[in-house]
């Protein structure tokens, strides 16, 4: 669970950035524009000094670890079964009682190092009613927005929430990629045994399972398809064939050591087939009213076929030579030459290898 810790820490940064920035807007906007109107007093020395900017960092520093924790406890299975508006709210009301626990540490810092207690009491008395009001409503606002900000990156996955921000993809692009199509194995009948609901559930803790590995070997999800998942890796970063099939193995493998409980729980035990195919491809966003990333080319088109044969040659997963090359001097993985194939709409045949982790020793 060492990615998801990973993944939760990201999520803190974040939500510290964002609050920070938040926060400081407020000050300059409805704060600062002010300080003229102000008399002078303990609100306008609070407002001018350093006490201001303290309690501005050291909440947003609080509350980040506060997201790192709430966040991971997020990921359990209880947690997950909720709506996403479910999950903004819960993590939002966790938000503000941690930033309750906060002004305390505040308050306490301000009594040893910047104000009396005399001097705290005169502040808080200073501040009339509508100004409290209006401070407890944007620090809610912001609240939910980075809330709203983190379950929206969850929901598109890893690296596509900056690219859709800044518009990276809004031209095609071209990009060299490897992709790895994944399924289950006899899905309809394991669909017709659990029927619709509990097949559902099922494959949920099948992509829960993944999950690690594609923190881990720095996968980006293109899209999920009934029980079928996309994984994605740009080439230039490491060895991408490598990292496809690391997933693939390093997945199959929990699911082995899960079979127990998945037999308890559903009274079948999942596995996953596999294909692997690299190339350059098309990436570009596409819809209006839903936006996304998408990739277009002859390497997906590969990948799905690859991962068709599987049934063929009764392999857990294969791969086209180009990616059989790639991972030739790579320590860990053996390859058996499966046959030449043709693709519909081409002339040239695809020589096909299976994959297997090599025998230690």
């Amino acid at each position: 669970m060492k990615a998801l810790r990973r993944i939760a820490l990201e999520e803190a940064v974040m939500g510290v950035v964002f609050l920070t920035v938040a926060w400081y807007l407020y000050y300059f906007m409805a704060v600062w524009g002010m300080l003229d109107y102000l008399e002078e007093g303990t609100l306008k020395a609070y407002t001018t000094g350093p006490g201001i900017h303290v309690e501005i960092i050291v909440s947003a520093l609080g509350l980040g670890v506060l997201m790192a924790v709430v966040n991971h406890l997020a990921d359990r299975a209880s947690f997950r079964r909720r709506s996403l508006g479910e999950i903004i709210l819960i993590k939002a009301a966790f938000y503000l009682a941690g930033l309750c626990l906060v002004i305390l540490v505040i308050h306490a810092v301000f009594l040893l190092f910047f104000f009396t207690w005399d001097e705290i009491r005169d502040l808080w008395e200073a501040m009339s009613p509508r100004l409290l009001t209006s401070l407890m409503m944007f620090v809610l606002l912001s609240f939910l927005g980075v809330a709203f900000l983190l379950e929206v990156r969850r929901k598109v996955g890893p690296g596509n929430l900056g690219a859709l921000l800044v518009g990276w993809y809004h031209r095609p692009r071209e990009e060299d990629r490897v992709f790895l199509f994944l399924d289950l194995k006899g899905s309809t009948a394991i669909a017709e045994h659990l029927g619709h609901t509990r097949y559902s559930q099922f494959i949920r803790h099948c992509f829960h399972d993944l999950t690690e590995f594609v923190l881990s070997f720095q996968a980006q999800i293109y899209q999920f398809v009934g029980d079928e998942v996309v994984l994605t890796w740009p080439q230039g970063r490491g060895n991408a064939g490598k990292r496809s099939l690391d997933t693939f193995f390093a997945f199959r493998e929990r699911l082995a050591q899960r079979r127990l409980w998945y037999q308890e729980e559903f009274g079948v035990s999942p596995e996953f087939r596999g294909g692997v195919e690299g190339g350059s491809v098309t990436v570009t966003e596409v819809g209006d009213i839903k936006r996304e990333i998408a990739f277009h080319g002859d390497a997906l088109n590969t990948a799905a076929r690859l991962l068709e044969l599987c049934r063929e040659y009764d392999t857990p997963i294969l791969v086209s030579e180009r990616i059989q090359k790639s991972i030739a001097t790579e320590p860990g993985l053996s390859t058996e030459f499966q046959g030449e194939i043709t693709l519909r709409g081409k002339a040239e045949t695809l020589t096909v290898y299976g994959v297997e982790r090599a025998a230690a020793g």
